[in-house]
């Protein structure tokens, strides 16, 4: 009988072990929804907790490339030198030559709709001269826009244990990209885009699925998760989401939908 009691005991305690140790490395819920057009958080669920943002970094990417357009230090049209570096870099990517050239409009379609991560070092090496320099323009600009628990460590989101953020961050990060750049806000709507006698097209579900979305970008890796920002539009009411974390796209996906779905009703009800 002890015998008995004793393997049963052993087996209780290597059963507790194992449990806590997948609980220690479970990701929280992370999410937020904002309204635009008053700042109010209508939903917050550990939207201050840091996590790995992925390729939602391209966001800023995205940020810096326009900003140097507005101030006319670059164009649309500029063509970009492509490294070895950026050739090389692993996929997603749209498989860029080095020794050639992609314009910057190319580049960040290709971002938008690809997430690639080849045309994100070729962007920061032509406007910074190389990406360890663009990220400290990633982070100065973080903190204007008082990204504070937010550090970038390169262009693509390609997982770094330093590049963190949150749900709030990247919440007014995307607020940012509409408010200061309203004439390029439309190409984030964008599903595909054409390269080199080649169609791109996006895997974004959101839009497809959530009335009034106006896209933004969505990202993976195995230590982040699943992550996602999204912008919707209905009548006068405008929102701003951001999921991070997820087990699953399909999981994030069903989420955003959710969440956002409920606040447009609760703002069409009051």
């Amino acid at each position: 009988m002890k015998i008995h009691m004793h393997k049963l005991c052993t087996s209780c305690l290597l059963l507790i072990i194992l449990c806590c140790s997948n609980i220690s490395h479970a990701r929280p819920n992370v999410s937020i929804i904002i309204n635009e057009n008053t700042g109010e958080i209508l939903y917050s669920e550990n939207a201050h907790k840091e996590m790995y943002p992925a390729s939602l970094t391209k966001m800023m990417t995205i940020y810096i490339a326009f900003d140097a357009i507005k101030k006319n230090i670059i164009s649309f049209n500029t063509p970009l030198s492509i490294s070895k570096k950026a050739a090389n870099m692993l996929p997603t990517k749209i498989g860029l030559k080095s020794g050639r050239t992609i314009s910057l409009k190319a580049a960040i379609m290709s971002l938008i709709v690809k997430s690639a991560n080849d045309s994100s070092v070729v962007i920061a090496e032509n406007i910074a001269g190389s990406e360890k320099n663009f990220s400290k323009i990633m982070n100065t600009k973080a903190k204007q826009l008082g990204l504070t628990n937010t550090n970038f460590t390169n262009a693509s989101g390609w997982h770094h244990p330093e590049q963190k953020t949150t749900a709030y961050d990247m919440a007014k990060l995307a607020v940012a990209l509409k408010r200061d750049f309203t004439t390029f806000y439309h190409l984030f709507a964008q599903d595909s885009f054409f390269y080199k006698n080649t169609m791109f097209r996006g895997q974004e579900k959101v839009m497809q699925h959530l009335d009034g979305a106006k896209g933004m970008k969505s990202g993976y890796t195995s230590k982040a998760g699943w992550n996602i920002v999204t912008t919707a539009t209905r009548g006068d009411h405008n929102l701003v989401g951001v999921v991070l974390g997820s087990t699953s796209y399909q999981a994030r996906d069903k989420k955003m939908i959710k969440l956002m779905n409920t606040q447009f009703a609760h703002l069409q009800n009051h």
